[in-house]
């Protein structure tokens, strides 16, 4: 997949750029004057959801991109609006809805339907100047787009942990519920060591529970008497019916008999007896209704009573409140202690699942090391496999991170586009910060041109490389004068 050409139409004014197939420069001068923002555009542009810049809102453009696709051809997508992009492809017009149709969208331009790597692709190809180049193996892409190294790699050995991944997400959800109760139970009861008295003031729970109860029934009684009036009224209804459409029925021994309301069998027991259980449950309402008067007096008795203590301040009546609800600190705990269990073994279930493919975790670790010794920041007897999945970036800084996000950027790159068949463009904005030197600078260009000479390369900078051949977009003042 690459980058063919974009068009930017901004209120009046317009601007039509095109890409070569190898490298290109969005260069300029000085800092701020649009290269990140046409990447922006780009990525835009295909149907991620990125953040403006501070010059242009995109959602106030208009912006059409023609991509070459391994799958499709060349395609052209046009988006006008945050919410929706057309897409042309093989001479058919779709337009998907955006961010619910992404997906089915990125089916077409990467030409895959593993939901896994399309979530992460963006994390492999594009390394943003604010949180790409401290991005290693999970975090943010850009705006609210995270990659996860091992959803990717999930992806790419097709491992399914749907189930686990939901049961855990249950779990997690379960355990912070859990937490808060605990912390509430521990509250609660400090709040009856230090001030017992409290208790004694607290809301006449048996009356609140007495009616709570006489109002689910009264609500079902209610429910059922709607009931008998409906099939009483369509009873009656049936019966009148019978008696004008005049109907005759023959008997066995040849008689013609006229039908009525009086000879069909049946029909008058059951009105007769829906009539007399209608009549019962008129009569349970009846009662709920007077038990629920009686009720409300005693409720506006008890709260005549506690206007009383109207001077209290907030503390005092959230710690009465509190002292109400019954609440086991000991239970809690165990749930909490038994729900960390059960995560624990949902989320080792799902770490062998994702490390399961020896190949493929094999085949990334060791492009890592090999970029990463060329680079000089380690070498394959300094790191394990194990550092693919590392959190502990703390010992990294500087030059070193930078280098070592770049290596594992080209090991994604190279599983994905082996799995998927495809040529990813690889888009770098500022790789020359990070007090990254001229050196390491060439030995990362010379990698690109070395391992990756038939991938498209965009870089924005305001420096210029050394590749034999490259396609330079100046940006004067702004990216759409």
């Amino acid at each position: 997949m690459r980058f063919l050409s974009i068009k930017i139409k901004e209120g009046f004014f317009e601007r039509t750029i095109d890409f070569s197939g190898g490298a290109n420069l969005i260069f300029s001068l000085e800092n701020s004057k649009g290269k990140t923002t046409l990447l922006r555009c780009l990525l835009y542009s295909i149907g991620y959801a990125v953040p403006n810049t501070k010059k242009i809102h995109f959602d106030k453009c208009e912006i059409k991109t023609i991509i070459y696709t391994e799958r499709f051809g060349n395609i052209s997508l046009k988006r006008i609006s945050k919410d929706a992009i057309s897409v042309e492809a093989q001479g058919t017009v779709t337009t998907f809805v955006l961010p619910d149709q992404q997906y089915e969208l990125h089916k077409i331009v990467f030409g895959s339907d593993n939901k896994n790597i399309l979530s992460n692709i963006l994390g492999a190809f594009y390394v943003d100047q604010e949180k790409g180049w401290t991005l290693l193996n999970r975090g943010i892409v850009i705006g609210g787009i995270r990659f996860s190294i091992e959803e990717l790699i999930r992806g790419i050995s097709d491992q399914d942990c749907t189930e686990l991944l939901c049961i855990k997400e249950k779990l997690q959800d379960n355990l912070s519920k859990y937490k808060q109760m605990h912390s509430i139970a521990k509250y609660r009861d400090s709040v009856a060591k230090s001030n017992g008295s409290l208790a004694s003031l607290k809301y006449d729970e048996t009356v609140s529970a007495k009616r709570n109860n006489l109002l689910l029934e009264q609500q079902t009684l209610q429910a059922e008497l709607s009931r008998i009036d409906k099939i009483l009224k369509d009873n009656k209804l049936f019966k009148n019916f019978v008696s004008e459409i005049k109907l005759l029925v023959k008997t066995p021994d040849g008689q013609t008999i006229p039908v009525n309301d009086t000879n069909i069998v049946g029909l008058t027991d059951t009105i007769e007896f829906l009539i007399a259980k209608r009549k019962i449950v008129s009569a349970k309402l009846s009662n709920i209704a007077r038990q629920l008067v009686l009720m409300q007096n005693e409720l506006k008795r008890e709260q005549e009573q506690e206007e009383f203590f109207s001077s209290e301040d907030i503390v005092d009546i959230f710690n009465r409140e509190i002292l109400s609800i019954p609440i086991n600190e000991i239970a809690i705990n165990e749930e909490i202690q038994k729900t960390e269990k059960e995560l624990k073994f949902v989320r080792g279930q799902i770490d062998r699942k994702t490390k399961s493919d020896d190949i493929i975790i094999a085949s990334m670790y060791n492009n890592v090391a090999k970029y990463a010794t060329e680079l000089g920041v380690a070498d394959g007897d300094s790191i394990a496999a194990s550092y693919l999945f590392t959190s502990n970036l703390k010992e990294l800084s500087g030059a070193v991170l930078h280098k070592t996000v770049f290596a594992f950027r080209l090991a994604y790159i190279l599983e994905i586009e082996k799995k998927l068949g495809i040529k990813l463009p690889i888009i770098l904005d500022s790789p020359s910060g990070k007090e990254i030197d001229r050196k390491n600078l060439e030995c990362m260009i010379n990698i690109l041109k070395r391992d990756f000479k038939d991938n498209q390369i965009i870089i924005a900078s305001i420096y210029k490389y050394n590749f034999d051949d490259i396609n330079i977009i100046p940006i004067v003042n702004r990216l759409v004068e």
